[in-house]
């Protein structure tokens, strides 16, 4: 499951004029609520939709609905997340960095909702808001190879990587856009490079094996793929690492 939840981002939904007007201790229990509420989304994300629920109905405002909305995500409700998650960003109090973040989560909600267009858009805006954020570049990257613009996907792959080397994702994700592009030797540098600093990335070790394949050392691929279905059984790389050797080992390429 795609995460994309920020604790972090407590302070700035309780730094709200409205919530200033309250004490201290207020805002110190609001907070660990909000905490806790966010704590149980990846473990038990009905019973965090239904405490933020409740919390909202009782003036939790932002935070209690933010929690709600991490919650839908977790329990597969794309569309309606990335839809409460722009509007919040809209109603939300804060800086323009802040309100980047809230739209970064949207970004990543539509591109699980399957919708890259939307996912484009939402990124567009929150680069202007926060020019050159690793974070903002990385998920409009994703949503523009999901929608075939390769070259642009590494372009902006390219932004992160002269400020940040050793960025994972981003080195994973340029060595995808390469390797669509037929540009495999490139691909390869990058990938080698992502899991020489996360050896059990699983993006990475998908991306390399497919890479390999395509330059025709298909020992290598199988290790690769093996390699990640070992440390990641669960993931969805490592049910298409799991297809790919089925392919490969039955000789229908």
């Amino acid at each position: 499951m795609m995460r994309f939840i920020q604790v972090t981002l407590t302070i700035a939904f309780l730094a709200s004029p409205a919530a200033a007007q309250q004490s201290d201790d207020w805002q110190a229990r609001e907070q660990a609520h909000y905490v806790a509420c966010m704590a149980q989304v990846a473990q038990r994300p009905r019973a965090a939709f239904d405490d933020a629920t409740a919390w909202e109905g009782l003036g939790g405002g932002h935070p209690a609905r933010h929690c709600a909305l991490a919650a839908l995500m977790e329990l597969g409700q794309y569309n309606e997340a990335a839809q409460g998650l722009e509007k919040l960003a809209d109603e939300a109090h804060g800086d323009a960095a802040f309100k980047a973040k809230l739209l970064v989560q949207a970004a990543r909600a539509w591109i699980a909702a399957e919708q890259p267009g939307q996912a484009r858009a939402v990124a567009d805006a929150a680069l202007i808001l926060s020019p050159d954020a690793p974070d903002v570049l990385q998920v409009r990257a994703r949503a523009l190879a999901l929608l075939g613009a390769y070259w642009e996907a590494a372009d902006d792959l390219s932004r992160v990587l002269y400020s940040d080397p050793k960025n994972v994702e981003a080195l994973v994700l340029r060595g995808a856009a390469y390797r669509q592009l037929d540009a495999s030797e490139l691909a390869l540098d990058d990938l080698n490079r992502a899991l020489t600093l996360d050896p059990t990335n699983a993006e990475g070790l998908l991306e390399r094996g497919n890479t390999h394949r395509l330059l025709g050392n298909k020992a290598a691929a199988r290790a690769d793929w093996r390699i990640l279905i070992a440390s990641a059984p669960d993931s969805e790389a490592a049910r298409l690492a799991a297809t790919n050797l089925h392919t490969l080992d039955s000789g229908v390429e």
